[in-house]
């Protein structure tokens, strides 16, 4: 038996609160499950975050009303941490991670990150897992924040069938 339940939140430091929330809300349609602030009154959050006390604001999205596979957003405004990037933006890298997404709409998410100016690594193309007799259309990006996401639109599931039609998605 596993010690673990199945994810339940990425959380995102991010950058620009707006410019993420523009991503993950306006464009991939997530809503706000909660949001807030936290200062000196909440010490053990920047604990967790190994940063001194100051000030924050953060967004908890999710897809429909799914309390798993959430997206935390979380802006440290005060002390802002030093920048820090990926060693190489235009690829995967060794060590980090990617947030995984189904959808329906990949060619939609795909203008919508063109739209925003977006690093794109990867439009979408067709993957074929001729063993299982799965196809998909999946392609890669950066959020604004430099983080490596990976959308998924299935288009036949062969073996491994299609349990992974989430609540919230409608079929293509």
């Amino acid at each position: 038996m596993s010690l673990v339940t199945p994810l339940k939140r990425t959380a995102i430091i991010v950058r620009d609160m707006q410019r993420s929330l523009q991503f993950y809300r306006d464009l991939l349609g997530m809503n706000v499950w909660i949001q807030g602030q936290a200062g000196s009154e909440i010490p053990e959050l920047f604990r967790l975050l190994g940063v001194g006390v100051g000030a924050m604001r953060w967004y908890i999205l999710q897809s429909e009303n799914i309390d798993w596979g959430m997206v935390g957003l979380f802006e440290i405004i005060d002390p802002m941490p030093e920048e820090t990037h990926h060693p190489v933006s235009s690829q995967a890298n060794r060590g980090e991670a990617c947030l995984v997404f189904h959808t329906p709409e990949i060619d939609r998410i795909h203008q919508g990150a063109l739209a925003m100016g977006l690093p794109v690594l990867c439009a979408p193309l067709t993957l074929v897992l001729a063993q299982h007799g799965v196809e998909s259309r999946e392609m890669t990006l950066r959020d604004p924040n430099g983080v490596l996401l990976n959308f998924i639109q299935n288009m036949k599931g062969g073996s491994v069938g299609l349990s992974n039609r989430f609540p919230g998605l409608r079929p293509s």
